[in-house]
């Protein structure tokens, strides 16, 4: 079998948005315009104020998944295969999500695999590992097993989890890396908010 699982960790900065990248038609006018900038547009004779903002949360949908994350983040997609997507939102501190969308296999067998790429080097480095499972039920019902490796080194720690849902011929791989044991980090709100809305329909 190949090789279908190319765990990247890379860091994706978000710089304010202030160049006039959006085109808003009205009518037979066309105006460009920025994200968090007032604008004074004449509709009908009248002024009318116009100012486009974007969410806090954003929502990233294609085929059978969905799911959230905070607008400070962009996702990095690649192709690793011709019919598995890669997904990677990661914080400057390393922390954040991959989920890998798989088109012609259920992936549900390949936990252990992947969580063994994910921390053979470190456990090679001197890493500690204690893994654990538990369950966990997504937005779209399903419940699925999580399985957590946490990785001691003298006083640092990284933790990491995988899990994965399938049906006939496609599912979703989903990682969780933290390079810490903070609460609040910006990373984990993403985590957070990737568990509390994906959805395999």
């Amino acid at each position: 079998m190949r090789k279908l699982f190319v765990l990247l960790a890379l860091g994706i900065s978000s710089g304010a948005v202030a160049q006039e990248d959006y085109e808003l038609r009205l009518g037979d006018s066309l105006v460009n315009i920025a994200l968090d900038k007032p604008y004074n547009l004449v509709v009908n004779g009248k002024q009318v104020q116009l100012n486009l903002k974007m969410k806090d949360t954003l929502t990233y949908k294609q085929t059978f998944l969905s799911f959230k994350y905070p607008k400070e983040f962009k996702i990095s997609s690649s192709m690793i295969d011709p019919e598995v997507a890669q997904l990677t939102i990661v914080s400057s501190e390393g922390t954040g999500i991959i989920i890998q969308k798989y088109e012609s296999m259920n992936p549900t067998t390949l936990n252990e695999l992947v969580l063994t790429e994910l921390t053979k080097e470190s456990i090679n480095y001197g890493y500690v590992a204690k893994k654990s499972t538990y369950k966990k039920k997504l937005a779209s019902g399903q419940e699925v097993e999580v399985t957590r490796s946490v990785l001691t080194y003298k006083d640092e720690v990284n933790i990491y989890e995988v899990a994965s849902v399938g049906k006939k011929d496609a599912g979703l791989i989903m990682v969780t890396m933290k390079m810490d044991d903070e609460k609040n980090s910006a990373g984990q709100r993403v985590i957070d908010l990737m568990w509390r809305s994906i959805r395999m329909d």
